[in-house]
């Protein structure tokens, strides 16, 4: 089963693993969304996470 966060803007990340899937949304927030990679945390993330 793939894991996978939705992204409010519409982006969609997908991964085996939690930390694959944190690692993806963490770049792509890097640099589409700055201010909201600052304001969330791992936890946040990890509840973010969908199972497909």
């Amino acid at each position: 089963m793939a894991k996978l966060i939705r992204c409010e803007c519409g982006f969609v990340v997908r991964g085996d693993t939690d930390e694959e899937v944190i690692g993806a949304i963490r770049g792509h927030l890097a640099t589409d969304h700055p201010a909201l990679l600052q304001a969330v945390s791992r936890e946040d993330l990890l509840g973010w996470i969908q199972v497909e």
